[in-house]
C-alpha cells in the first residue's frame, strides 16, 4: 500500500511539473534545487532513549505556484543521501513574500519515505510526516537560497536495530539549499 501511495504522488507531482513547464505561465515557476541536509534521529524503546546525527546532500525539483502576489504554494520532490540512507522528501510549503526584494517565510508539511541504506535495519513504517518552517531569499531573478527546519510528528518503528528490540524513532532535519528557476521572477 505505501508503494502505491508513493507511486500516485510521484505521478501527480510529475504531471504538475510537466504541466507547469508546458504552460510557462507567469504565475507558475518550475526549477531545480540541491544542497546540504543535516538529520537528527531520535529513538526510544521501553529501556532507553538515544539519538544520532548524520549529514549529506539532496537534489530535486519544485513547482512554485503563485496564489497571490504575496502567497505562493511550493510542492517539491527531493532525494537525499544521509549516512548511507536514501530518503525521499516530499515538502508542500506555503511561502509568504516579504517586500519586493525576494525575501520569503515558509511554513508547511513534508512527507518522508525512508528507502533504507547499506545496513538492513528492518524498518516497519517507511513513511514519516513532518511540520516545517524556513526562510528564503532570491539572489537573482532565477537563483535563490533557502533554509528549512522540519520536525517529525509521526513515529516510525524499527525491528532489531543494533541488536536491540523494537524501537520507535523519528527524524528532524535542517536543509540548506540553492535553487534555479527555469523561468525568472518579475521582482528584484
Amino acid at each position: 500500500m505505501p508503494r502505491i501511495a508513493l507511486l500516485i504522488f510521484l505521478i501527480f507531482a510529475s504531471s504538475s511539473i510537466l504541466n507547469a513547464q508546458n504552460r510557462r505561465s507567469k504565475d507558475t515557476k518550475v526549477g531545480f534545487i540541491g544542497g546540504y541536509v543535516y538529520a537528527e534521529v531520535n529513538g526510544e524503546n521501553e529501556d532507553a532513549k538515544w539519538n544520532d546525527y548524520g549529514s549529506g546532500g539532496y537534489a530535486g525539483a519544485f513547482v512554485d505556484i503563485y496564489i497571490t502576489e504575496k502567497f505562493h504554494l511550493q510542492p517539491a520532490l527531493n532525494l537525499a543521501y544521509v549516512n548511507d540512507f536514501k530518503i525521499i522528501y516530499l515538502p508542500l510549503m506555503l511561502k509568504y513574500q516579504i517586500g519586493q526584494r525576494g525575501f520569503n517565510v515558509q511554513a508547511g508539511t513534508q512527507v518522508t519515505y525512508l528507502l533504507g541504506g547499506e545496513d538492513d535495519i528492518g524498518t516497519k513504517d517507511q513513511f514519516g510526516w513532518e511540520l516545517g518552517a524556513g526562510l528564503g531569499m532570491d539572489i537573482t531573478k532565477s537563483i535563490f537560497i533557502q533554509g528549512r527546519y522540519t520536525y517529525e510528528v509521526s513515529r516510525r518503528k524499527v525491528d532489531d536495530f543494533l541488536g536491540l528490540p523494537s524501537q520507535d524513532f523519528k527524524f528532524n532535519n535542517i536543509m540548506i539549499g540553492i535553487g534555479y528557476r527555469l523561468s525568472p521572477v518579475d521582482r528584484l
